[in-house]
């Protein structure tokens, strides 16, 4: 949009202005450089930045709301009273920045014309802007118009202020009842578990989730299965050949056998004769480029290689849209829409580096731009991709994300790798054994990624074979194996599991995860394997005794059928209000009538947290010094000193170790330096004193993180 020479100082001479509410701070800064060019004056209100235009369209005012501003709460403030379903949205308790925030959102509401909602598009950004318009705003909601971009680029941001929408109350309703169905099932039950557990020495809190607590449910029932396995031994038989000074191994056909007698039998039957080659089939495989980045696969495939946890990965990701680096990360969408300028963002990449450079050479070769795009769709966001602009000062951790979602970006658009496959079947007496052997006949998409993808398999190197062809028997052998138990969760295939049970959603499922991990009902090993603990256990299993379907996925299910049919417009908020509440008290009254008694008073008092001050352990993301182990915070069993340490400790040996405060509550909110990117954490010594505190001893910026916040 063109500037004028008039000075933004003029809003404050009365003239009317747009009110315009982001969600995050770097996003009403980028808004101001693309709406405002240079008519921009910046004014600081209690440690709030206020970014104010004029141009020859209008004036702006906007405005960050840095989050949620609001809560809900109950009015009850005693918590042995339930159910509860007397809800408030109240602004958030004992945050003076908040309080101090809405006071000058409200200030500048009053005396603006016009409102635009342009927090992030999608329900816990539409929840935001609603809350704040509806309540600081005095009901301008639906008076506002909408702002939806998917990137924070100039170009788009201009793009989506010159066609504003109309807000979709439907959105916002949906995230509502999210916040509410979450708060009613978690407080009621929550409490409800606390009524009935007896104590004894313990004094730490008993939590229920809706999507928590079917989670921790897998984990599990994933344990019982492990220890119940009873492992059964049965016998593969291979064979070594020899044809043209090429030694072949191939495979028993029928695969394995159930007992040493069968396996015997077949070597001695097989022992002194040659193998003849009676069938080779030749057939070319396609692997196609793999679809484009949504949230989940982004976290899967991070967790693949760098084992970043999903959260710390989509705070990366977060980081890099922030930049205008990459799109919006919070997306379903496995699709990459043809509107975009595929063009234009690979010639920018291009000027990144010269790998990317050579990988764009290869694309702009191909016939004609289309990405593989999958079957998912998002209507909110397209599938993640990069925006071209060039990134100045990244950090390690940052950069490797950025790095794999740019060449996941271009193998999207490559060929297809072709694999030139070979079935061999040779006869030995009377069994058939085989070889499956594939090569490369193309690389396809798969330079592309690099290097990101290995092509899984055996491939061996066969010498020309043809049928009838004699194969010298050099050995014939067995080997004895036993059934191996399924494997514990991890991140990954536990976001699968999520998934495919459909519970949760994209933004809250690596979330939910750390839950677990900080209520002490799940731990991580070494190996990143996600173990239940006895506390979750006993939890798991008292729920099962008391209220089986509060824990079924089909609960969850229903749930979010719901909330998906109100955000479309196909089923009124209030009706779904009132099957929530029924089928809320049902599952209550079911779980108040069944007694069982919870074995979580035999527990020793030494595995878990006797007060509110301590945790067994807090994952604090990935440790910056070996960018392989996490950063956890333990306690000293000898000493009972809290410190951190680099889970690798024991395994590559990382020496990271970090001092802390011995006293406080120490809780994680994701969140980082804004200087070093190291983990900031909240000490909490009373109600009324609070400190931020990088962990990072060398941080040049320790002052200002150590000086109180609230």
């Amino acid at each position: 949009m063109d500037n004028t020479k008039k000075s933004s100082r003029s809003i404050e001479n009365g003239q009317r202005y747009t009110l315009i509410i982001c969600e995050k701070p770097n996003v009403a800064k980028r808004i101001s450089c693309a709406m405002g060019s240079k008519n921009i004056e910046k004014v600081s209100i209690a440690n709030n930045i206020i970014y104010k235009i004029s141009n020859d369209v209008t004036n702006y005012v906007i405005i960050s709301s840095k989050g949620h501003l609001y809560t809900l709460y109950d009015k009850h403030k005693d918590r042995k009273v339930f159910p509860v379903f007397d809800l408030n949205w109240h602004p958030v308790k004992d945050d003076l920045k908040n309080i101090k925030l809405l006071e000058t959102i409200r200030k500048y509401s009053e005396k603006a014309e016009n409102f635009i909602h342009a927090c992030d598009f999608d329900l816990e950004g539409e929840l935001i802007g609603y809350n704040i318009l509806q309540l600081a705003c005095k009901n301008k909601y639906h008076e506002s118009l909408r702002a939806k971009f998917s990137t924070l680029t100039n170009e788009d941001i201009v793009k989506s202020f010159r066609n504003l929408q109309s807000p979709n109350p439907n959105m916002a309703y949906a995230a509502i009842l999210r916040h509410i169905l979450d708060f009613i099932y978690g407080i009621n039950f929550s409490r409800s578990l606390m009524s009935s557990i007896t104590f004894k020495e313990m004094k730490f809190n008993i939590t229920f989730g809706r999507v928590q607590s079917p989670t921790l449910r897998f984990i599990v029932e994933r344990q019982d299965e492990i220890k119940s396995h009873v492992p059964l031994p049965f016998w593969t038989i291979k064979g070594n050949f020899e044809k043209d000074n090429h030694k072949i191994t191939l495979v028993y056909e029928d695969g394995k056998c159930n007992n040493i007698l069968e396996a015997e039998a077949i070597l001695k039957e097989c022992k002194k004769h040659d193998g003849i080659v009676s069938e080779i089939n030749k057939t070319k495989e396609y692997l196609g480029a793999p679809y484009p980045f949504n949230l989940g696969a982004l976290q899967k495939e991070s967790f693949r290689l760098f084992k970043f946890s999903p959260t710390f990965t989509l705070r990366l990701a977060e980081r890099l849209y922030l930049r205008a680096l990459i799109s919006y990360p919070r997306t379903d969408s496995q699709i990459l829409p043809f509107s975009l300028n595929f063009k234009k963002i690979l010639k920018n990449l291009s000027k990144i580096s010269k790998e990317y450079q050579s990988s764009v050479d290869v694309l702009f070769q191909l016939k004609k731009l289309c990405p593989h795009n999958g079957m998912q769709n998002d209507p909110a966001h397209p599938a993640i991709y990069p925006t071209g602009n060039k990134p100045s000062i990244l950090t390690s951790q940052e950069y490797k994300i950025f790095d794999l979602i740019v060449k996941r970006f271009f193998a999207t658009f490559g060929e297809p790798v072709i694999l030139s496959k070979t079935i061999l079947l040779v006869k030995v007496n009377k069994y058939i054994f085989s070889l499956s052997d594939r090569k490369i006949s193309c690389y396809g998409w798969s330079h592309l990624y690099k290097p990101f993808y290995v092509l899984s398999g055996q491939i061996n190197d066969l010498p020309e074979l043809k049928i009838g062809d004699r194969l010298k028997n050099i050995k014939i052998f067995h080997e004895q194996k036993f059934t191996e138990p399924p494997k514990n969760f991890n991140y990954s295939s536990l976001l699968s599991k999520m998934e495919k049970e459909e519970i949760g959603t994209k933004s809250t499922r690596g979330n939910i995860i750390d839950i677990l991990v900080k209520r002490c009902y799940v731990d991580l090993n070494k190996n990143n394997a996600i173990l239940p603990t006895p506390l979750g256990i006993s939890l798991i299993k008292y729920l099962l005794k008391k209220s089986p379907e509060i824990v079924s996925t089909e609960l969850t299910k229903i749930m979010e059928g719901y909330l998906h049919n109100i955000e479309l417009g196909t089923k009124d908020k209030t009706d779904v209000l009132d099957e929530i509440i029924v089928n809320f008290l049902e599952s209550l009254y079911n779980f108040k009538i069944n007694n069982a008694d919870f074995g979580i008073e035999n527990f020793k008092i030494s595995n878990y947290p006797t007060n509110k001050y301590n945790h067994t352990k807090v994952v604090l993301g990935t440790c910056p010094t070996c960018q392989k182990g996490s950063l956890q915070i333990i306690r000293s069993k000898k000493t009972r000193k809290r410190f951190i340490s680099c889970s690798h400790y024991f395994t590559t040996g990382c020496s990271l170790t970090l001092p802390l405060p011995q006293k406080g509550f120490i809780k994680y909110n994701n969140k980082a330096c804004s200087h070093c990117n190291w983990p900031i954490i909240n000490i909490f010594y009373k109600p009324s004193t609070t400190k931020a505190l990088c962990i990072n001893i060398n941080c040049s910026n320790k002052k200002k993180h150590n000086s109180n916040i609230i």
